[in-house]
């Protein structure tokens, strides 16, 4: 689990996983080389499992006394005070040595500094730019403690990268994404660590073990991915899912915090894309209202002071990729409840299934519980680079279509530019909009929605990233009328079915997953798909009853080879192109049996 304070704040880490080496040293693990790590090595390698994919560097272990001399503490006239931090037996990590650092902070104006500035032999790494992570463990004090923690770079005009842990009592390893660092500072020039508590009321110490850089990367799907084709790579903290050549996405604490397609710009902002909850005043969309604030930390104070952030890959296969984040609101200070997965707290979810088309559909779940909503209206925020040249494009009120149709169209003017098309499940939920422009221009945030506060709100929202060049309102109202108003499903045999989770309002189409769903009757399908008024754009099936069970998938008589199973091993399969006449489907399934 990972954990940030209160909303888009730092993040505290309670996941284990890391590598060592002695101060500054670099390591290559070579294991799949056949070449037997140190012994230190391998202990570090077996407690911590961020370590197993290769380089790592050991910071400090403080198996050696003058270790400690790397770290000292520094008063509110930044003179060193007269308890310095030393090696102690008392607590450590036993796996990896019999040592750890001891440290006392007398009050909020006092800070533990790693720095080297104490040591005449020893140094703190410079450059970390070839680590996506790092790792390091504290011992907190009965009852825990907020940290400030900050990295600095630079010595004539210093960069810092500032965020909040919690220090609970008994050893918790937190880990930092460099990436997320790396915006801030200059990775190649790093040369403090610094931690103080500013609410701190009394003399405190605190412990410290194993400081670790780490190259954790893995390839968890399409390591050779072509052109179109998914990929899932673990990095630092961050999880990136993309189709080669068309969109790259990077989920951090269960949100979208990078979006790359041409180049390497980053198209949303390091808080996050969205969508995001927000609490909103009735008049929120009124020229004359005060201006929304979505990622202020206060709108959710009454919900809790910490949020216990988690995120998981659910599915991964060439034809999807689920991935699922949790916000879980927690007091400010209770080490009981803190790592809890089953506490009632409140809590947002997002659960996001990724298509190699560019279709991203995302489940927003909110739990108010008892600790209600902080005002009268609910609505969802998506947030973009300023700098990249969005234009949000209007919906056409005298769409052709005739249905009622809502989207936020974030346009880049251009042939070949990306384009961000969101529309929210239910037409009425996006009837009023707000564009916000921060004062340095460098965000857009755009919000919509006009729900009631109830306990439990569940929206379903389509993020189209691809294909580019979706510039035009009747571009942006062909997709969001083929998501929004979905096609007739007539089942001949077997079954459509309308209860399948995600699918909000019952239809047979699961607005969560971007799914119509249907099931078998004596290992058959049969049924009509009826697009109506509107193109369908290479629309997608499951059928449920086919685990384990070879299938032929036929539209008009004509194979259908885009199959796909879900985690569970249902049929998942799409029609290759745009349809817009009336098509019969049919499924025929045998077990054991290899198609001819």
């Amino acid at each position: 689990m990972h954990v940030r304070l209160t909303i888009l704040a730092v993040t505290l880490a309670t996941i284990a996983g890391c590598q060592q080496t002695l101060p500054g040293t670099d390591v290559q693990a070579d294991g799949e080389q056949g070449k037997p790590l140190p012994p230190t090595l391998a202990r570090m390698q077996k407690v911590y499992a961020d370590l197993h994919s290769g380089r790592f560097v050991c910071l400090a272990d403080f198996n050696t006394l003058p270790q400690a001399s790397l770290f000292r503490t520094l008063g509110p006239d930044r003179e060193e005070t007269k308890d310095q931090p030393g090696i102690s037996v008392r607590h450590s990590i036993d796996e990896t040595g019999a040592g750890g650092l001891k440290a006392r902070l007398g009050g909020p104006d006092e800070q533990l500094m790693f720095d080297g500035k104490r040591s005449a032999k020893l140094a703190l790494p410079r450059d970390w730019q070839k680590y996506n992570l790092l790792l390091f463990n504290i011992y907190g004090p009965p009852g825990g403690l907020m940290l400030e923690f900050s990295i600095e770079s630079g010595t004539d005009t210093p960069l810092r990268s500032t965020r909040m842990l919690f220090a609970k009592l008994g050893w918790h390893l937190y880990r930092i994404d460099l990436a997320a660092i790396g915006e801030e500072i200059d990775l190649a020039d790093v040369r403090t660590l610094c931690w103080h508590a500013p609410k701190l009321t009394n003399p405190v110490d605190l412990y410290f073990d194993d400081f670790l850089l780490t190259d954790n990367m893995r390839h968890l799907l399409g390591k050779d991915a072509g052109e179109g084709e998914l990929y899932v790579i673990s990095a630092g903290r961050r999880i990136v899912v993309g189709a080669r050549g068309r969109f790259e996405l990077a989920f951090d604490d269960g949100v979208i915090v990078e979006w790359h397609a041409n180049d390497e710009r980053n198209l949303t902002v390091r808080s996050g894309l969205g969508p995001w909850p927000v609490p909103l005043p009735r008049e929120w969309s009124f020229r004359r209202a005060a201006p929304v604030v979505y990622d202020d930390p206060a709108l959710y104070e009454s919900w809790g002071g910490r949020v216990a952030a988690m995120q998981r890959v659910v599915e991964k296969s060439g034809f999807r990729v689920v991935l699922e984040g949790i916000w879980r609101f927690l007091p400010e200070y209770d080490e009981n409840i803190a790592d809890s997965e089953s506490v009632k707290a409140p809590e947002n979810s997002w659960r996001y299934v990724i298509y190699p088309s560019g279709q991203v559909y995302v489940q927003v779940t909110s739990h108010a519980r008892d600790a209600g909503w902080p005002d009268t209206r609910v609505g969802y925020a998506l947030a973009l680079d300023g700098r990249s040249g969005f234009e949000r494009i209007s919906p056409d009120a005298g769409y052709r279509g005739g249905a009622d149709t809502n989207f936020v169209l974030m346009s880049q003017p251009g042939r070949q530019r990306p384009d961000l098309l969101w529309s929210v499940h239910t037409p009425a939920a996006a009837e009023r909009q707000l564009e916000l422009v921060s004062a340095d221009g460098r965000r857009i945030a755009v919000t919509v929605g006009d729900l009631e506060p109830v306990d439990t709100i569940e929206t379903a929202h389509l993020l189209r990233f691809w294909p580019p060049d979706i510039d035009a309102a009747l571009e942006g109202h062909t997709f969001a009328a083929d998501y929004q108003h979905p096609a007739t499903v007539e089942a001949l045999r077997g079954r459509v079915v309308d209860d399948a989770p995600g699918d909000l309002n019952r239809d047979g189409f699961n607005e969560s997953e971007g799914c119509y769903e249907l099931a078998l009757a004596d290992g058959l399908l049969r049924f009509k798909l009826k697009p109506g008024l509107f193109l369908r754009h290479r629309p997608i099936f499951r059928v449920r009853g086919t685990a384990g069970k070879d299938c032929w998938v036929y539209a008009d008589g004509r194979i259908i080879n885009r199959q796909g199973r879900d985690q569970t091993g249902n049929l998942l399969f799409t029609l290759p192109r745009v349809i817009s006449v009336p098509l019969t489907i049919e499924v025929n399934t045998r077990s054991g049996t290899t198609p001819p």
